[in-house]
């Protein structure tokens, strides 16, 4: 089975990236790795990323904006297929089993 991770900017979201990890937490098709990078942020949301444990690698680092902390999340994940999601987006339940299914079959 090919590997998937998930990768979330985040700056100052520490309310909208709680729900955007726990559904990536709740899809139908788990990920197998999900980096948050959080983005120099002012907020809690470094401590409410860190309160997930394990299951979610944080990365912290300076602000530099949203293009570099997905590259940030980039350069650390394993997995062969990669998801991006903003820190206040939400999917379908099945959205990651679904297209990875469409990639294995194009």
């Amino acid at each position: 089975m090919p590997t998937v991770s998930v990768i979330i900017p985040c700056y100052n979201r520490a309310d909208f990236v709680v729900e955007t990890i726990r559904n990536m937490l709740d899809q139908s098709l788990r990920p197998d790795e999900i980096i948050v990078v959080d983005d120099g942020s002012t907020d809690n949301s470094a401590q409410a990323i860190a309160s997930f444990g394990g299951i979610v690698q944080l990365i912290r680092q300076k602000n530099q904006g949203p293009g570099a902390a997905r590259n940030a999340g980039l350069q650390t994940s394993k997995g062969e297929f990669v998801q991006f999601m903003d820190s206040d987006d939400l999917a379908s339940n099945n959205k990651l089993e679904v297209q990875l299914k469409a990639l294995q079959t194009s």
